[in-house]
C-alpha cells in the first residue's frame, strides 16, 4: 500500500511539474519616432487639420481603440516635420486615419481549422500644402498608406491589441517614408 501511494505522489508531482510552463510574455509595440522620416521644410508656421471624423459603425474600430491611429499622426507631425523660416504656411490635412475590423470566411482553411477569421485594415491619407504670406498655393502632395492584416477568430485581447498596434506602426512607417519621398519631389525648392 505504502508502494502505491508513493506511485502516486510521485505521479502527481510530475504532472504538476510539468503542467507549471513558463507563459510567454510579449513585449509592448514601441512607437520610437526617432526611427520615422525626419522632414525640414522652409515654413514659419505648421497647422494640422484633421477632417476625418471617426464613424461610429461596423466595421470601423477606432473610435473604440485608447490610442486611435489620428492620434499617432499627429505626434509624428509633431516630432518629425520640422519648420525653419521667417515665411510660408505648412499645412497638413488628415483626410482618413480610420482601422476597421471585418469577419470574413477563410478560403484557404483546412479541416480542423477556424472557417471564418477576422481582416484588419488601416489607412491613412494625409495632404500636405504650403502656402506663402498671401495664401497662395506653392507646393502640394497627397500621401496614401494602407496595410492589412489577419488573425483568428477566437484570440485573446492582449493579442488583438497587440496586432492593431503592429498595424498601426508600420503604416506609420509607410506613410512616413513616402512622405519624404513626395515631399522631395513636390516641394523640393522648399526643403532644408
Amino acid at each position: 500500500m505504502l508502494k502505491n501511494n508513493s506511485k502516486y505522489t510521485i505521479l502527481f508531482i510530475c504532472f504538476t511539474i510539468l503542467s507549471c510552463q513558463p507563459i510567454e510574455l510579449i513585449d509592448d509595440i514601441v512607437f520610437d519616432y526617432n526611427q520615422f522620416s525626419k522632414i525640414t521644410i522652409s515654413a514659419e508656421q505648421k497647422k494640422i487639420i484633421n477632417l476625418y471624423d471617426s464613424k461610429f459603425s461596423e466595421p470601423y474600430i477606432d473610435h473604440s481603440l485608447e490610442n486611435t491611429p489620428i492620434q499617432f499622426l499627429n505626434k509624428w507631425f509633431d516630432n518629425n516635420i520640422n519648420i525653419i523660416g521667417t515665411e510660408n504656411l505648412l499645412e497638413m490635412i488628415v483626410l482618413d486615419a480610420s482601422i476597421k475590423k471585418s469577419e470574413i470566411l477563410n478560403n484557404d482553411s483546412k479541416k480542423y481549422q477556424e472557417k471564418t477569421i477576422f481582416i484588419f485594415e488601416i489607412s491613412y491619407l494625409v495632404e500636405f500644402t504650403l502656402y506663402d504670406d498671401h495664401k497662395l498655393i506653392l507646393a502640394n502632395s497627397i500621401v496614401e498608406s494602407k496595410r492589412s492584416t489577419t488573425s483568428g477568430k477566437y484570440i485573446s485581447l492582449m493579442e488583438t491589441e497587440r496586432i492593431i498596434d503592429t498595424l498601426i506602426l508600420d503604416c506609420l512607417i509607410d506613410i512616413s517614408k513616402k512622405s519624404e519621398e513626395l515631399i522631395k519631389i513636390h516641394m523640393s525648392n522648399y526643403i532644408l
